[in-house]
């Protein structure tokens, strides 16, 4: 991962904490903790970043969670838990792109893989992950801070 500080504008609301521990789905409110674990095994296998750690994959179940979906997310995990005789959450890689190439054309699959890109990528500890900074405006902008390194740009007037 990088080593790069991430933040949001602070006029944004704080970031959802999760806990790093086993009985993280505790704190969650209309999604039950099996659904919890096949919504972020899905998630990870729609959006596959091997060094991410899975806090940020929990972090945006425990976005749908704070959404109140609980009926479209346990509509969801049923179509993939029917998929194979076995769990989806133990499933193979392969398998799990199989089961959910069979329920993409549903109103659930398009819910959840939008609604995970949002929370997924709008995360501040992928940001740092990926090496992006966050906002600048409340620090005063890109430019002088260390972003005008751009040498095949004419130079800049002195007034800025």
């Amino acid at each position: 991962m990088a080593n790069i500080s991430a933040h949001k504008d602070p006029k944004l609301p704080a970031p959802l904490t999760v806990a790093n521990t086993q009985d993280w789905a505790a704190n969650l409110y209309t999604i039950s903790a099996a659904d919890a674990e096949t919504l972020i095994a899905a998630i990870q296998t729609l959006y596959p970043h091997d060094s991410l750690p899975v806090t940020i994959y929990r972090r945006v179940v425990l976005h749908f969670d704070r959404l109140d979906t609980g009926p479209t997310l346990t509509a969801f995990c049923e179509s993939l838990g029917g998929a194979w005789p076995i769990p989806f959450t133990a499933l193979a890689e392969t398998y799990r792109i199989e089961a959910l190439k069979r329920i993409e054309a549903t109103p659930e699959f398009t819910f959840v893989q939008r609604l995970a890109v949002r929370y997924l990528y709008d995360d501040v500890e992928l940001w740092s992950a990926f090496g992006y900074e966050g906002a600048s405006v409340h620090l005063g902008g890109y430019l002088k801070r260390g972003f005008d390194d751009l040498d095949w740009l004419p130079p800049l007037p002195n007034d800025l």
